[in-house]
């Protein structure tokens, strides 16, 4: 879930920054669309949600990364594919960097409040038998 809310985040900003403002969910749905759907191809052809690798902060955080990079390749053909849009490097780029950034920070947090919870979680476990 956090992946797909970093993925749309992605894109509502993007939009804003480019101040593109009308037609928000048609436009927002078609944009995200095919990152979204790379992603999740991605993320099953490459076990990105394999529960193991939560155990495996940098194999986690790796293969989330090398993750990023085949999405968005991936994103790149459907959009092209699919919506007609024509992928300059530019864009290319600066989709990559974002999106990087927004799902490796997410997974990176996810990681650490993991490890949190868990961490409170074992520590009500112990005083609850004492």
């Amino acid at each position: 879930m956090g992946d797909l809310l970093m993925l749309l985040l992605f894109v509502v900003i993007g939009r804003i920054s480019h101040g593109m403002t009308s037609d928000w969910l048609v436009n927002v749905l078609r944009i995200a669309t095919p990152f979204v759907a790379g992603w999740f191809i991605t993320a099953f052809l490459l076990g990105l949600y394999r529960p193991h690798l939560r155990e495996m902060p940098g194999a986690f955080l790796a293969r989330s990364a090398a993750g990023v990079v085949v999405a968005n390749g991936l994103a790149f053909l459907l959009r092209s594919a699919f919506f007609q849009n024509r992928v300059t490097i530019p864009f290319a780029l600066t989709s990559l960097a974002f999106t990087a950034l927004f799902l490796l920070a997410w997974r990176l947090l996810f990681l650490v409040l993991r490890r949190l919870l868990s961490g409170a979680a074992l520590d009500d476990t112990a005083n609850s038998l004492t």
